[in-house]
C-alpha cells in the first residue's frame, strides 16, 4: 500500500500476546509481509433529519402491510383464477389453482403484514 493512502487511514492496534507479527505502526506495515488490517477515517454521512426518518418509517411500514395483504387476500379472489394470462396457459392455470400456491403467497403476504409491524414496533430515532 502506497505510503500517501497511509496518511488518511489509521492502523488498528492488536493485543501483542495474540498477534505478534502485525505491523504497529505505518514504517513497519511498509516492511510487513502479509494482510494489515486498516480503517479509514472518513468522516460518515450525517444521518437524515428526524421528520425524513420518521416519514420514510411510515411510507415503509404502509407499504409492507399494503402488499401483504394484497399477497395474503388475492389468492383467494376470483382475480386470481379468471385473467387473461391464466386462461391463455393452463399449466399455469393448474398452478395457480392449487392450495399450496395461494397458501404460499398467503404465507407471504402474512410475512410482509409482520415484518410492517415488526418495523414500527422496533422504530429508533438515528441521534445526531
Amino acid at each position: 500500500m502506497p505510503t500517501n493512502e497511509l496518511n488518511s487511514q489509521k492502523l488498528i492496534p492488536f493485543p501483542a500476546e495474540r498477534l505478534d507479527n502485525f505491523p504497529q505502526s505505518a514504517a513497519e506495515n511498509e516492511k510487513a509481509q502479509g494482510p494489515v488490517l486498516i480503517q479509514s477515517t472518513a468522516a460518515a454521512e450525517p444521518p437524515l433529519p428526524l421528520w425524513a426518518q420518521r416519514l420514510f418509517l411510515i411510507v415503509k411500514v404502509i407499504f409492507y402491510i399494503e402488499l401483504g395483504l394484497l399477497l395474503a387476500v388475492l389468492p383467494w379472489t376470483s382475480i386470481w383464477n379468471q385473467n387473461e394470462f391464466v386462461m391463455k396457459y393452463p399449466a399455469v392455470r393448474e398452478l395457480m389453482q392449487s392450495n399450496f400456491t395461494r397458501g404460499l403467497f398467503t404465507g407471504l403476504g402474512l410475512l410482509d403484514i409482520w415484518l410492517g409491524i415488526w418495523e414500527a414496533a422496533h422504530y429508533r430515532d438515528t441521534k445526531h
